[in-house]
């Protein structure tokens, strides 16, 4: 059977990556880290290469490896002199979504004063697709709408439940997760990397 590995640890990320690509390529079958658990990867920071992260893995197991990169980006705030990883707070705690839960309430204050204008932000992510011996291809994609002033919904990942999509009147954290599924910037990157995927598994 066709296979492909999700060089990720992130629960959130490797559900969302699996569900689309079921939809997309119902044949193939989608492991993640977790299935290799003898795998140590090199410690990466959000902002290196997410090919190095692609290739790594698929050096060590062998196998084709896709890998992501995410983030937000806030065009106001860079511009104000204040970029994001400035605004994040770092936490040691083992409880995911209390760390996030403290990242939101922190860009909110930072935020307080902004105008609609200065509110517009979008979400970023970079997927690269690796076998052992070569990156084959890297994509981006992009979701772009902006902050609202309060939490609304769930959250599952950073800032789903203050960030509104354009056109669409309910947070991220407020939408289904189909729509969440069909919308996000990872699906985006996704679509422009199936083709080299599908090369890839053949």
């Amino acid at each position: 059977m066709k296979e492909i590995i999700l060089a990720s640890f992130n629960t959130h990320k490797i559900h969302e990556l699996r569900q689309a690509l079921k939809q997309l390529m119902p044949d193939l079958q989608v492991l993640s880290l977790f299935d290799f658990p003898a795998y140590k990867r090199p410690g990466v920071s959000f902002e290196e290469n997410v090919g190095m992260k692609a290739l790594h893995a698929a050096k060590a197991l062998q196998k084709t490896c896709i890998a992501d990169d995410s983030k937000i980006v806030i065009p106001a705030l860079e511009k104000a002199g204040a970029p994001l990883a400035k605004i994040n707070i770092i936490t040691s705690s083992p409880n995911e979504q209390e760390s996030l839960a403290k990242q939101t309430k922190k860009l909110l204050e930072a935020m307080r004063s902004f105008t609609e204008m200065q509110r517009l932000a979008y979400l970023e992510c970079s997927l690269a697709i690796a076998t052992p011996e070569k990156v084959i291809k890297t994509t981006c994609g992009r979701c772009e709408g902006h902050l609202h002033d309060e939490e609304r919904g769930k959250m599952t990942f950073d800032f789903d439940t203050i960030f509104m999509k354009h056109d669409y009147s309910k947070t991220l954290g407020e939408l289904p997760a189909s729509v969440r599924l069909r919308i996000s910037h990872r699906r985006k990157a996704l679509e422009q990397l199936l083709p080299a995927i599908e090369r890839a598994v053949r």
